[in-house]
């Protein structure tokens, strides 16, 4: 996919937050966005993962701590890190928008560099290089590819929180899935490297590499396509063009294979700044305006073309021919005196008046001094939360100027509050959505609850305005007045008739409707009602309950009955004793004997509890 293509995200909101407008180039990895501020109202960059690579664990954990140092690296040759968090499946990395043209772009179109730009070049990315440095992070990954030659004549070191992070998921999985990310050049890592060791040192080795490749003839311009590719190749050497001068053994230091040996970071910033006054000033590297889309990353804008606060143009560069530059300097006086005539010769008998100060008036008021000066107004309409609607907030230009009669003020307006950003509450609680809603400004109209079988009560389904589905991201007026749809919870469950099925079909009727049998089930014996057959039920038929509510129920244990006990033997007493207990009664008592030697009914008889057994106890003589 192109840059500049729609992408699937574009005009999506992150985190109520950062709005992706413009595609700027997707890889297997993952996709990069030009984005719009919402809180700031600055333009950044996300770059956003794919979702394999984000739910790895060993990558998410290394990203999340290296973001957070390499937010606190502020450098003007350093891509600032401003923010990281997750969108649906996928991790998302924000960063300042820099455009420029990558350096593997410059240098894969036969483009290179002269001596005095490479060691400009060299001390810029070097001094970001021990800024990293200083916050106990390693690059990783210091090559062409994360090098940004940026529009405004300055670069960047780009990238700085991703390869450790991709190194970690790669040894979790073992080096056998990858992570969707192209592995990293062999031509620009250290020896050292291939053994599994990786520190600032091996930064240094990677940027001299770097520099080395970016090493052309003395004019700096395109090479042909056959020596740009030979220049290109992945030869290891570490000798440096004579072309570098004084700074050949500086360049070589830092490419010494033991790292023991090698320089650091700033010994190299400062070991070109030393070897620069053998150098003329570098002119500035022009871009060539004819890279495609992909090679190009971003458009050149008025507030990304400052230059970098740093002493870059303070380093001592050898002079140039006097002659010439005294001859520069004239012709540069003389253009701009010219220049300066030009523009203070006005039209004979136009006539001048003072701008005031408008903002705070009413644009009803400085629509009539614009009509009363013949001066064309220029009405944007701004939106904010200070001032009320039709009053002027800000003016070009400021008061003390003059503006000829024909000439333009322009003026914004206040046209209404400033819009609030829809929250994302689906899935949130009542309680939490509402105050979510209302901390943006919105109201809570209605809180209308729905049966749903599979989200738990008290959860936002949907959010309705104007009686339609609404989503998070979508910026509305403020006040607005929003209903939340959330769940009720499952529909409820109407108790069945228990009573008369047996044990099998109450279960089978219970598990129909999601309700349960209540433990342990309770057993009574029953004259009318069979073995088996539930008698009675806790909860009525017809009743509402929960889903997942516990019915209790008793079963039949069919008719009391007990058994005529074996007595022969027993002395009338003990027999007497034993039929108590059974709750039996003792009859008739037939015989003068001692010991019982029948009874009536027998032994085995089942009689109801209350039923009277006659003893038979014959005399023994």
């Amino acid at each position: 996919m192109l840059r500049g293509e729609p992408g699937q995200f574009t005009g999506r909101v992150l985190n109520d937050r950062y709005r992706l407008t413009f595609l700027h180039g997707a890889d297997e990895g993952s996709t990069e966005y030009l984005t719009n501020d919402l809180e700031t109202g600055a333009k950044v960059s996300v770059r956003i993962l794919n979702a394999s690579i984000s739910e790895d664990i060993e990558f998410s954990r290394r990203l999340a701590a290296d973001t957070a140092v390499a937010a606190l690296v502020s450098h003007p040759f350093v891509e600032q890190v401003l923010d990281w968090g997750r969108f649906e499946d996928r991790v998302y990395v924000v960063t300042e928008y820099f455009p420029g043209i990558a350096l593997a772009s410059f240098l894969d179109n036969g483009y290179r560099l002269t001596a005095s730009q490479v060691i400009k070049l060299g001390f810029e990315l070097a001094s970001g290089l021990s800024a990293i440095h200083d916050q106990g992070l390693s690059h990783g990954d210091v090559s062409p590819a994360n090098v940004i030659l940026g529009y405004n004549g300055y670069p960047k070191l780009s990238a700085i929180y991703l390869t450790n992070a991709l190194i970690a998921a790669e040894k979790g999985r073992l080096d056998m899935v990858g992570t969707g990310f192209s592995g990293r050049s062999s031509e620009f890592l250290a020896p050292e490297t291939a053994s599994g060791l990786n520190s600032p040192k091996s930064d240094v080795y990677s940027l001299a590499a770097t520099l080395k490749a970016s090493i052309g003839n003395s004019s700096g311009r395109r090479l042909t396509a056959k020596r740009a590719h030979r220049e290109h190749g992945i030869e290891r050497t570490t000798e440096i063009s004579e072309a570098m001068g004084a700074a050949q053994p500086i360049l070589e230091a830092a490419l010494n294979a033991d790292p023991a040996e090698r320089s650091s970071a700033s010994v190299l910033a400062e070991g070109l700044t030393a070897v620069a006054r053998h150098f003329v000033k570098p002119a500035p590297v022009e871009l060539p305006e004819n890279f495609s889309e992909t090679e190009v990353l971003g458009v050149p804008t008025t507030d990304s073309m400052t230059s970098p606060a740093i002493a870059t143009d303070e380093i001592y560069w050898r002079p140039v021919w006097k002659l010439g530059g005294l001859v520069v300097a004239i012709l540069m006086i003389l253009s701009v005196s010219a220049a300066w005539a030009v523009s203070s010769v006005r039209p004979q008998g136009v006539s001048t008046h003072l701008v005031e100060r408008y903002e705070g008036r009413t644009i009803g008021e400085v629509r009539a001094v614009a009509d009363s000066f013949l001066w064309v107004l220029d009405e944007d309409q701004v939106r904010t939360d200070e001032l009320p609607s039709g009053i002027i907030v800000a003016q070009w230009p400021s008061p003390g100027h003059r503006l000829a009669e024909g000439e333009m003020l322009i003026v914004e307006v206040a046209s209404g509050p400033r819009l609030r950003m829809t929250p994302l509450v689906l899935g949130l609680s009542t309680e939490v959505a509402s105050a979510r809603l209302e901390a943006k400004g919105f109201e809570v109209d209605l809180v209308q609850p729905v049966y749903d079988e599979n989200v738990a009560a008290g959860q936002v389904l949907k959010l309705l305005i104007d009686s339609e589905p609404a989503i998070g991201g979508r910026l509305r007026e403020p006040g607005t007045r929003v209903v939340l749809v959330v769940s009720g919870g499952p529909v409820p469950r109407t108790v069945p008739q228990l009573v008369g099925l047996t044990r099998e079909k109450a279960q089978e009727a219970i598990d129909a409707i999601q309700l349960s049998i209540a433990k342990p089930v309770n057993r009574e014996n029953s004259e009318v009602v069979d073995d088996g057959v539930v008698i009675r039920q806790d909860l009525a038929p017809g009743l509402l309950v929960d889903r997942g509510s516990s019915i209790s129920i008793t079963i039949s244990a069919g008719p009391d009955r007990r058994e005529v006990p074996d007595m022969r033997g027993l002395s009338v007493v003990e027999a007497e004793r034993r039929l108590a207990e059974l709750g039996l009664v003792t009859g008739e008592i037939e015989g003068s004997g001692q010991e019982v030697q029948g009874s009536e009914p027998p032994p085995g008889s089942m009689l109801q509890p209350g039923s009277s057994v006659s003893l038979w106890v014959p005399s023994q003589e």
